[in-house]
């Protein structure tokens, strides 16, 4: 198995790890409250608990069984947990004045509003895709936070939305 068909499965057991600890829960808290409306000193949990239970340990057994060597394996996906976000946070800073404040918000040291980065101006081309399609400074009134204000196309430079 490669790599990425691994992490896909580990993440599908993941995702059915959560919905049978919901199930265990939601099944334990039947069983507590039917042995409460009962009066039972003790608490009779159902054969399914005892399987969802079982299903939950296979799952986490799997889990570990499948963790990479961190030492060995391609960086890449460890990082990007959470450099993905770290990046984006630059990419929409980029627009920020030498003071910290993005184009048309106030900043004293700007003399009034920001004039955002000097060396930066919406529209202009900061790079290319693999594609070679354009990566730009989005415009005025485009959304930062949405990727697509940052290809060319969209932001009227000339270069192919793919």
């Amino acid at each position: 198995m490669t790599a990425q068909t691994i992490a896909d499965l580990r993440r599908e057991l993941e995702k059915a790890r959560i919905v049978l600890i919901g199930a265990q829960t939601h099944l334990a808290h039947h069983a507590e409250a039917n042995a409460a409306l009962h009066c039972a000193t003790t608490v009779l949990y159902s054969p399914l608990h005892a399987q969802v239970t079982a299903a939950i340990g296979q799952i986490e057994h799997a889990l570990q069984r499948t963790e990479p060597d961190i030492s060995t394996a391609d960086p890449q996906p460890w990082v990007a947990a959470w450099a993905l976000e770290e990046l984006g946070g630059i990419l929409l800073d980029l627009d920020r004045c030498q003071h910290g404040r993005h184009p048309a918000d106030p900043c004293a040291d700007c003399g009034g509003m920001s004039k955002g980065n000097p060396n930066l101006k919406p529209g202009q081309v900061i790079g290319y895709t693999v594609h070679g399609d354009q990566i730009v400074m989005p415009v005025p009134g485009m959304d930062r936070h949405d990727p697509r204000s940052w290809r060319g196309a969209l932001a009227g430079t000339g270069g192919e939305q793919r």
